[in-house]
This record gives C-alpha cells, structure tokens and sequence, in this order.
C-alpha cells in the first residue's frame, strides 16, 4: 500500500482514532489540576486512588520502579508518585518534556502538518532503574499510517524520563522510534539485519521500516545480575515483540541509526520487530484471497530464568530466540509458537478457536500463565508442558494477569469487572467492603514491585466505565495490595 510497500492485514482492522475534534489527547479536568488532593482510600491491605488523589479519569497501565516510585499512564499525561505519598503528579509536554508526535489525522499526508504537534495519548508505562521509567504513547492513526507522511510514520513511540519524587520533577532522557533505520529490513523476505537485499530498490530497505508505532505493552528486565538488565521489551499496534537495549555499545551493538543521519537518532539501540504472523488463504467462486494476520502485541513477560521475553499477538504466543547478553548477532527469531486453542474452523481470526490471548505473566520458576478474554487461562510449566484452566464464569473473560512471587497465587483480572485470586488450586474473588466504584471495573493491568527491596506491593489498574460512544461514564483509578 502506498510507495510499494509490503502491506500485513491486521486482526484488529485499519483504524483512525475518534477522539473528539481534533483527536487530540484530551487535558485533565481543571478540577484535578487546581483542587488539592484528597486523601486515598485505605481499607484493610488496600489502598485505592482515583480522581480526588490526582489521578485522570481515564487510566491505561500503572508500573512501579526499583526505587518503589509509581506510575500510571493516564491518556492524557503520564502520572508519578513515591510509594508514600497521598497522591499523585501529573506530567506532560508542558512541564516535562513529553515528547510531541501527534497531529491531526485530517493532515496524515502533509509534510509538515498545518497545525502544531501535539503530545501522543499516553497508553502504557514500565518503571525500571530507581526513578527511571518508559513510557509508550498511542500514534492515534492506526495502520493507516503506512501510506501518510513523513510526519505520520513517526507518530507515537516511547520516551524514557526520570522522575525525582522528592523534588516532584519529572525529565525526558530520549524518544524512542520504534522503527528499523535503512539497510536493516529487506523488503522481499522480510530479513533483518542482512548485508544484501534481494530487492535493492526496495521501500524498507532505502527508507527504513516504521510499522510499529502505538507502544501499548512494556517489560524491563530487572534482573540486575543479567547482561540484559534495563532491556525493554514493547508490544502493540503490529507488532509483538520489539525491544529497546540498555547498555547497547558494551554489548556489541552496532548503532546502524546513526549512520543515515539525525532523522534517525532516536532509533539508536532499537531492534525491530517481530510477530508470530498467520498465514491463510481463503478461497470461494470468484477466486482465492491471501492474508497474512499480524494482530496487535497482547502482552509481553520475561522469562526471570533466561531472559528471554514472551509475548502474544493475540492469535499466537511466541519467544524470541537467539537473543541474550551479546546483542552482536541479530539473527533473531521465534521459537516454540503456540497456538493454545487450535483453530478448528475455517477462519484463524474470525472463528470461535481464535485464542483471544490478553495477558501473560511469568512465576519465578518460569511458569508462563497466559490469559485469554474467551476461553479463560492457559499454562506453560518450566518444562514446556501446556495447562488448561476454565474460570468460574469464562464469558467474564481474562484481560490481565500477574503471578504473585510471593506465593505463587495468580491474580486474574476480568473483562466484565472485578479480581480473581487463584490460590491453591481454588479461585477467590476479591472483594473489599466499600471500595470505589472504580474497582468494580475492568482491571487493565496488574503489576508487582518486588524489585524495591521493601515489601512486595502489587499495583491495579481499573480502566474506565463506558458508554456505546466510548464516553467515560464512571473514572478509573488504582489499587494498591499489601497483604499477604
């Protein structure tokens, strides 16, 4: 499509966002930037913030760091906080530097847009070293920017800041183009990181490959002992897997970005991407139709044994292989591609077998638990064996999951609202007597600070409450676990 490019059929459709007039990510109500904040909710081992702790209404993914700072990913700006504090600060391209990449979709070919940039919905969030984080933003435009302007194959990516809790600052280190330079994606094979291309004049080979836009998913690998260390893996629109390296240069990388000039700077120690595709051909009276589904990354965890990270395109859950401590060879791929709810029917996306995969998380003995929004939950033990597990109620459907290392319980957040806890082989629900309403809704994202040195804290994300036209109708917020 457009510059004879190679075009991938995504599960998820071509979609332009609808976000008010401009699609601009909208500010925070006035009352949460000039009301001062209430105290959180603390009920039992929980403590819950939501608007009235500074928080927007419209929450997306929280993270702690290594330093037990928190943060949340709140569409319209990035949120902060120490552990201690009541409440949260609210961080933007105003007064932090976030990074500003979007425009008006009306302008997708326009080089320049006629209107000002713009910062990016702000959709996910990784803490990683103490007070550094990662932050993922939404590119607005959809797979429909493959044929739009320079401007619009741009949009979106990541930004790494760092945040001092006790001064309540918050700074951009880098953007992150999520994107492959020239001469690294050849265009026929889709190879990287070959010296030849079969295809000279290729698209990707000349101008570089720049699909992965939306950073939906984020996982840092906090092991300190390991070369990979700091290494942050990102998943979303298109793709599944793609990675942001720490400690690059020691590790033998060579830095391709900067050799064609500064447009490509900010794609400096960023490999790019992978995805477990599905190939299929459907056939009727009038011919045969190819597609080939790349889906949208669901979900990434490391393995805390290797270091190897997992993720899922929905359809199929994948790990990348060949990748470790020496980033000198780049040969990476796939291995052990899982399709854990085999397609049995004439379509892989649109039949009932599609796996629908939302979540993975790993346990500390390599244990993968995988959670899908139809069919419940999978597992994979250490030694690769594959585990079925139907929820009290399937339909409530799996969305998000986190092994707790403290007792190998896993806590299952569900698409029609609510927690689960399995523990034991049995399943608990979560329910706290006078919760806001907020943690009736469904759960985003559940994340744990183990990393900190100080108790285990396991953080929520309760997404917001919607109407048929996609209006906040309830606000969202988060919740805080330190029990046992």
């Amino acid at each position: 499509m457009g510059r004879g490019r190679t075009v991938f059929v995504a599960a998820f459709g071509w979609v332009v966002c609808a976000c008010g007039d401009s699609g601009k990510a909208a500010p925070a109500p006035p009352q949460q930037q000039k009301q001062p904040p209430s105290p959180p909710v603390r009920l039992g081992n929980w403590t819950y913030f939501g608007p009235a702790q500074g928080l927007s209404n419209d929450v997306r993914d929280i993270s702690p760091d290594e330093g037990g700072n928190v943060y949340v990913a709140g569409w319209d700006a990035l949120y902060a906080k120490r552990s201690a504090d009541p409440a949260f600060r609210r961080f933007d391209s105003a007064n932090a530097g976030l990074s500003r990449r979007c425009n008006d979709a009306a302008s997708m070919n326009a080089d320049p847009p006629p209107t000002p940039f713009f910062q990016c919905p702000v959709v996910a969030i990784a803490g990683a070293a103490p007070g550094k984080a990662v932050v993922g933003f939404e590119s607005m435009l959809g797979q429909a920017a493959d044929a739009g302007g320079e401007w619009a194959h741009d949009a979106g990516g990541a930004d790494v800041v760092t945040f001092d809790g006790e001064k309540g600052t918050m700074n951009l280190v880098r953007h992150v183009l999520t994107g492959a330079p020239p001469h690294v994606v050849c265009d026929d094979t889709h190879d990287q990181w070959v010296s030849t291309c079969a295809t000279p004049d290729g698209w990707w080979w000349n101008n570089g490959r720049r699909l992965f836009r939306s950073v939906r998913h984020i996982a840092v690998n906090h092991d300190r002992a390991s070369p990979m260390y700091g290494d942050a893996w990102m998943g979303g629109e298109h793709a599944t897997l793609a990675v942001l390296l720490n400690d690059a240069d020691r590790r033998g990388w060579v830095d391709l970005a900067s050799q064609f000039g500064p447009n490509w700077a900010e794609a400096r120690d960023v490999w790019e991407h992978h995805h477990p595709a599905v190939d299929y051909t459907s056939c009727d009276a009038a011919g045969c139709s190819y597609w080939q589904i790349v889906g949208q990354g669901e979900g990434i965890s490391i393995d805390p044994r290797t270091g190897a990270p997992w993720g899922s395109n929905g359809l199929r859950t994948t790990m990348v292989s060949g990748y470790g401590g020496d980033v000198s060879y780049r040969q990476w791929g796939m291995a052990d591609i899982l399709d854990l709810w085999r397609d049995n029917e004439t379509h892989p996306y649109y039949g009932p077998m599609n796996d629908r995969v939302r979540a993975l998380s790993h346990c500390a003995d390599g244990t993968l638990w995988i959670a899908s929004a139809t069919h419940g939950l999978a597992s994979r033990d250490p030694a690769g064996r594959i585990s079925y597990l139907h929820l009290p109620d399937d339909s409530a459907g799996a969305i998000s999951i986190a092994c707790d290392w403290a007792d190998g319980s896993v806590w299952i957040g569900l698409g029609t609202g609510g927690l689960l806890r399995l523990a034991s082989g049995r399943f608990q629900v979560v329910e706290v007597p006078g919760a806001p309403a907020f943690a009736r809704q469904p759960v985003l994202r559940i994340q744990a600070d183990r990393w900190s040195g100080g108790p285990r804290i396991l953080y929520f994300a309760f997404g917001a409450a919607r109407d048929a036209q996609g209006r906040i109708t309830s606000p969202g917020g988060v919740g805080a676990y330190d029990g046992p």
